[in-house]
């Protein structure tokens, strides 16, 4: 595994994309490429995905990753799906100055039920180890990462997600399930963020029912809100057409920043 990996393509206002569980910097590839000839447009692969994923145990861990990644870069727009949506949350609520504009995907704000605790636990706790990824944990994951559409008309798309996953060791997932399942309910805070937002789910997600993002979206004054059909949770490159209109009206709307 890498120590880093971070992709930093195209001049102009910066937006920068942080991914969700299981995944890499490549699901926003499709967002990269509508943006790039304008926008400085940096992707980077969490702690979970490289050589150090053992050390990755918090949200405030990524907030600070994040900025790491965007060092000498004063405001930018960030994207986040997922733990990345919930790593923005907290980074906007703790360092707004830096934000010009915040983009939602595949997230929620509200923290995790006892009951889905439970079952996150029980699938993830036994993860803490060194060895691979199993083919039954990785099949497990695939109705919360894809849609119903995807799975059944797009299955090589899903097994080269599958291969990525067998090929991480276990513990990888682990940690990054550490830093989020605990998590604080940050709902009844959403109106103190006042930067533009863009709220991004699909409809058939697995991961996060798209009731989570409705919430955010009641919570966010003048937020705007995309519903995505035929989506489940990795609507980035499920629907990337869709995903990529919303977003670059969206910066095209607040820029320069």
């Amino acid at each position: 595994m890498l120590d880093s990996d971070v992709l930093d393509r195209g001049d102009g206002p910066a937006v920068v994309f942080s991914h969700g569980t299981l995944l890499d910097r490549t699901m926003f590839d499709p967002q990269i490429a509508a943006l790039a000839g304008a926008y400085r447009t940096i992707a980077y692969t969490s702690r979970a995905g490289t050589s150090r994923y053992g050390t990755e145990r918090s949200l405030d861990d990524l907030v600070a990753d994040c900025l790491d990644v965007v060092h000498g870069i004063d405001r930018f727009v960030l994207v986040g799906m997922s733990v990345g949506g919930f790593m923005a949350i907290e980074l906007a609520l703790k360092h707004p100055d830096r934000l010009a504009g915040l983009v939602l995907v595949s997230t929620m704000a509200d923290a995790y039920t006892p009951e889905e605790r439970k079952r996150f636990g029980a699938l993830l706790e036994p993860m803490d180890t060194e060895e691979p990824i199993s083919a039954e944990f990785a099949e497990a994951f695939v109705p919360v990462i894809f849609g119903p559409r995807t799975i059944a008309e797009n299955p090589e798309h899903v097994r080269r997600w599958v291969r990525k996953w067998r090929a991480r060791p276990s513990r990888s997932v682990w940690g990054e399930y550490r830093s989020w399942i605990d998590r604080e309910d940050r709902l009844g805070q959403l109106a103190e963020i006042t930067v533009p937002t863009l709220i991004i789910h699909g409809e058939d997600d697995g991961g996060i029912p798209i009731a989570r993002a409705e919430a955010m979206h009641a919570r966010l004054p003048g937020s705007e809100f995309v519903r995505v059909a035929d989506s489940g949770h990795l609507v980035t490159e499920e629907q990337p057409e869709v995903v990529n209109r919303a977003l670059r009206r969206f910066v095209d709307g607040i820029a320069p920043w």
